[in-house]
């Protein structure tokens, strides 16, 4: 969860956008190739998701990152076969060939291709708070199978963009996969610099600060539930895959965060930032009552992309953070007491 106000920089970046123009110029840079991003489909997966999203049929690049994690890119046949006959005939034939199998020459003509994209993909995230993400991975030679690729990976969760293409003017439609391992931001040299620069607390704040800093540094794990859908047993044990699940009229309207006890629920509001699904609490007449200031707290769920054209919630007036450190320590004051 967030409660600070969000950059001007950090709303206009974000990793689906860096994609879409680093993979049309990157085409353009390597291989003079004009190549179209028709859409990125951003999603959080574990290690299981991404094992079945390998195809043994397509081209697989293991990503070496500078502290040793591993991702994966991978590409597809019609992908691979265009940018060859780019580079061996000069161009592309309008219309897919029959498919057949990739040769080890076809697998490393993309070579040029992966080191053109993520200098650009880093370069276009230079300085976002996500630029940690992509930063410090290299290309290696393809794999010859998938089990190869398989028995590289072990990290538990990943970042997974999909991406369909198509080169302009033909009707040639291709496809690519883009799996990152989610890793924690660490902090720049400058960052930690600035941190050992700061003056230690005095002695008898200490006690105080830490309790402080433990409570506000605590993980909190909300499910946003945008509507509950009732229905006998019996329907529900009739249901197939590619059924419709009728919602109401105003299920967005019925957005709610709640904790895992279900005791807790807050209203919220629908929106997106960064690409990803987002939540805003909303101020409600009880929080007035309370005697509460207005608070806008923005949850990211990267589980899934919404539309691009859902906007985030309305803003609202974002709470002094000392204030806050305020209210926890009368809290703690009393409860000690």
């Amino acid at each position: 969860m967030r409660s600070e106000p969000a950059s001007a920089q950090e709303q206009a970046v974000s990793p689906a956008k860096a994609a879409r123009l680093s993979l049309a110029r990157a085409a353009d840079k390597a291989f003079e190739l004009p190549m179209r991003v028709n859409a990125i489909r951003q999603s959080r997966l574990d290690l299981a998701d991404v094992v079945e999203s390998l195809e043994e049929e397509w081209a697989i690049y293991p990503l070496v990152n500078d502290d040793g994690s591993i991702g994966v890119m991978c590409f597809d046949p019609a992908c691979v076969i265009a940018f060859m006959e780019r580079q061996t005939k000069g161009s592309v034939n309008p219309s897919d060939e029959e498919a057949r199998p990739l040769t080890r020459t076809d697998k490393a003509l993309v070579g040029a291709f992966l080191e053109v994209f993520f200098n650009l993909f880093d370069e276009s995230l230079l300085g976002a708070p996500t630029a940690y993400w992509t930063r410090g991975y290299r290309a290696e030679d393809a794999v010859h199978s998938r089990h190869l690729m398989v028995l590289l990976l072990d990290a538990s969760e990943y970042r997974g963009f999909d991406i369909s293409c198509e080169v302009s003017g033909l009707d040639r439609s291709i496809s690519m996969r883009l799996f990152l391992p989610i890793k924690e931001q660490q902090p720049t040299l400058a960052e930690a610099s600035k941190a050992k620069k700061k003056n230690r607390p005095d002695k008898d704040q200490i006690s105080n600060k830490t309790m402080r800093g433990a409570a506000l540094a605590a993980t909190v794990e909300l499910d946003a539930i945008m509507c509950k859908v009732t229905m006998p047993l019996s329907q529900l044990n009739t249901l197939k895959a590619g059924e419709l699940v009728r919602l109401p009229q105003n299920a967005a309207a019925q957005a709610q965060l709640v904790d895992h006890s279900g005791q807790t629920s807050r209203a919220v509001n629908l929106g997106q930032l960064h690409g990803m699904r987002a939540v805003r609490l909303v101020y409600s007449e009880a929080d007035e009552m309370m005697g509460q200031e207005p608070q806008a707290i923005e949850t990211l769920q990267p589980k899934t992309q919404m539309p691009e054209d859902i906007a985030p919630a309305s803003s609202d007036p974002v709470p002094n953070p000392s204030a806050q450190g305020d209210e926890l320590d009368a809290l703690l004051a009393t409860s000690s007491s």
